[in-house]
C-alpha cells in the first residue's frame, strides 16, 4: 500500500500543488494501492489527477482509454508541460509517429499512453501492450460503456473482453455524469464488480444556469449579443449541426476571434483550433453537441446551447466546461418546442421500429449474406437510411454478427428485448431533458436531484435565473431578443416622519 506521504510528495513534485482538492486524496490512495474503483465527480473537480497521480506513484506506464481525440491530445499535452512523458495514439497520428510511440512504450519510457477503445481491436496491439503490462488502466468518460448512458459507444463494450488480459492491473473508471443505473452498468460491463465507488457532489456553486425560450431564427443574434461583453468570454457555444456551427462561427468571427470545431474537420485543423483556444488566440469555440469538446480550459466564462440537448447528462457535462477556475460563470440554454420536434425526428431516424429490424433479420435466416446482397433483398421495403440504422442497432444489440468485411449472419434471438429496452430508455432521456427545461425550481437543485446526490444539503443555488432573476443575461422572450437591462442605482430617502422610505431613481 502506498503511503499518503508518497502521494503528497508526488503531488507537490510533479503537479506543483500544495494540497489535494476535496475527495482527491482518498481516491488517489485507493488507486495507488491497487484497488479497482469507480469515480463519479463533476467536471472541473479534478478527476484526471485521480488516475495521473496514482499512476506515477505506482511506476511504469498508465494506459488511459478515452473516446475523444481532443481530450487525449489536451491531457497528454498538459502532462508533457509538467515534464512527464505522455503520448496519444489515435487516427490523427501518422504511421511513423504511431510506431515510435509503441517503441517508447515497450522501452518503458512513457508515463502515460492515451488510446481510443477501438485501438484494442487492432490485430497485435493488445499483445504489444502485454509485453510490458501497464501499472494502471484508466477508463475515462466511462459512461460511454453503458447502454443506459447518454453517450453510449459500442466500441467500449469490447473492454469487458479485453481488460481481463491485463489483470491483475487495477482499473479506474471515471466519469462526470452517471446516474445510479449507469454506475451499476459501468462496473458490470468493465468486470469490476468489487470496485470501490466514490460518488461526489454534483453542485457547482459558481455556475449560474438560465433557460430562455427563443425561436430558432433568433438564436444566432442572441448569441452574438450575449457574448458582446468581453467579460463573458472565453466561451463555448454548442450547436446541433455542423452547418449551424460553421454559420455561427462566421457571424461571431466578425466581432471577436471565433471558430467552428466539429468532426467534419480534419485532425490537423481540429488540433490547431483547439490550441488557439487554449492559448487565448480564439475567444469563442462553436462545437457540435454530437462531437463534444474534450477541452479543459479553466477560464471559460460562458457556455451557450443554441438548442435543447438530447439528455440531462450531456447537458450537465457540457455546462461543466465553464468556470473550472472557480470564478462566477454562466450557462445559457436557448430552446423552444421546435427543438423537441427535432429530437423526435432524429430518434425516429436512429431508432427505427422493431419491425424494420426484424425484416432485416428475416432475410438472413436461410443463409449469410454480404452487405450488398442483403440490401438488394430489402431495397423495395426500406430506404437506405432505415437500412443503415437497422444494421447499426442490430449489431449493437447482437441481432447480427459481422466479421470484418465478411458476410452478415444472424445473431442472438434475444436482441429484440435488448433493443426495445434501449429504445424506451433513449426516448426517456429526451423527455427528462424537456421536463428539466420546463421546471420552475432552482436549476442546480433540479440537476442534483436528477443524479441522486443524497449528500447535498438541497439549498437553492442563489445564482440561476430562478433564484436570482435580476442576474439573468437575457429576458424571457419568444419574439425578440434583448440584453437584460442594467438597473440604475437605487437611493433610499427617509421621509420626514422617519417611518417610511421612498425609492428615488438615480439620475446618473
Amino acid at each position: 500500500m502506498q503511503s499518503n506521504e508518497a502521494l503528497v510528495n508526488a503531488l507537490q513534485k510533479n503537479f506543483g500543488f500544495s494540497r489535494f482538492r476535496p475527495h482527491q486524496e482518498e481516491v488517489c490512495g485507493a488507486a495507488a494501492q491497487g484497488d479497482d474503483l469507480l469515480l463519479v465527480m463533476p467536471t472541473g473537480a479534478g478527476k484526471s489527477l485521480c488516475y495521473q497521480l496514482p499512476g506515477l506513484v505506482r511506476g511504469g506506464t498508465t494506459v488511459v482509454i478515452s473516446p475523444l481525440i481532443a481530450l487525449m491530445d489536451d491531457q497528454a499535452s498538459k502532462l508533457r508541460a509538467l515534464g512527464l512523458r505522455a503520448e496519444a495514439l489515435h487516427s490523427g497520428r501518422d504511421r511513423d509517429v504511431s510506431r515510435q510511440i509503441c517503441r517508447d512504450y515497450l522501452m518503458g519510457t512513457l508515463h502515460f499512453l492515451f488510446i481510443a477503445p477501438e485501438r484494442l481491436s487492432v490485430p497485435g496491439f493488445p499483445e504489444m501492450l502485454l509485453k510490458r503490462r501497464p501499472s494502471l488502466i484508466a477508463v475515462d468518460e466511462a459512461h460511454c460503456i453503458s447502454q443506459w448512458g447518454h453517450d453510449f459507444r459500442p466500441d467500449y463494450r469490447m473492454l469487458k473482453d479485453r481488460l481481463p488480459l491485463f489483470r491483475p492491473t487495477p482499473v479506474v473508471a471515471l466519469t462526470a455524469t452517471a446516474t445510479a443505473q449507469v454506475q451499476g452498468d459501468i462496473v458490470e460491463q468493465l468486470g469490476i464488480l468489487n470496485a470501490r465507488r466514490f460518488i461526489h457532489g454534483f453542485r457547482r456553486s459558481n455556475l449560474g444556469i438560465e433557460i430562455v425560450r427563443l425561436g430558432r431564427d433568433q438564436r444566432n443574434d442572441a448569441v452574438q449579443s450575449l457574448l458582446r461583453a468581453s467579460d463573458r468570454r472565453p466561451a463555448i457555444v454548442y450547436t446541433p449541426t455542423r452547418n449551424d456551427a460553421e454559420t455561427l462561427a462566421t457571424k461571431l468571427n466578425r466581432s471577436y476571434p471565433s471558430a467552428a470545431y466539429h468532426a467534419g474537420l480534419d485532425a490537423a485543423k481540429r488540433e490547431k483550433i483547439q490550441n488557439l483556444f487554449l492559448n487565448g488566440k480564439l475567444e469563442v469555440i462553436i462545437a457540435t453537441v454530437a462531437f463534444g469538446m474534450g477541452i479543459d480550459k479553466a477560464d471559460v466564462r460562458t457556455v451557450i446551447h443554441t438548442s435543447l440537448p438530447g439528455s440531462v447528462e450531456s447537458y450537465y457535462q457540457e455546462i461543466g466546461r465553464a468556470g473550472r477556475d472557480g470564478l462566477p460563470s454562466r450557462a445559457v440554454l436557448l430552446q423552444s418546442d421546435e427543438d423537441s420536434a427535432r429530437h423526435a425526428y432524429f430518434f425516429k431516424r436512429d431508432y427505427p421500429e422493431v419491425s424494420l429490424l426484424a425484416q432485416v433479420v428475416s432475410k438472413l435466416k436461410s443463409t449469410p449474406r454480404t452487405r450488398e446482397e442483403l440490401w438488394n433483398t430489402l431495397v423495395d421495403s426500406l430506404d437506405s437510411t432505415e437500412f443503415e440504422a437497422a444494421l447499426k442497432q442490430l449489431k449493437i444489440h447482437g441481432g447480427i454478427r459481422v466479421n470484418g468485411f465478411g458476410p452478415i449472419e444472424t445473431g442472438d434471438p434475444a436482441w429484440r428485448d435488448r433493443y426495445l429496452a434501449q429504445r424506451k430508455h433513449k426516448l426517456s432521456l429526451c423527455s427528462q431533458m424537456d421536463r428539466f427545461a420546463e421546471s420552475r425550481g432552482c436549476r442546480m437543485i433540479e440537476l442534483i436531484r436528477y443524479f441522486g446526490d443524497t449528500q447535498d444539503m438541497g439549498r437553492p443555488c442563489g445564482v440561476c435565473d430562478i433564484c436570482a432573476p435580476r442576474a439573468r443575461l437575457m429576458t424571457q422572450s419568444t419574439s425578440k431578443f434583448k440584453s437584460f437591462p442594467k438597473r440604475p442605482p437605487v437611493v433610499r430617502k427617509r421621509s420626514k416622519s422617519g417611518r417610511r422610505s421612498r425609492v428615488v431613481k438615480s439620475k446618473k
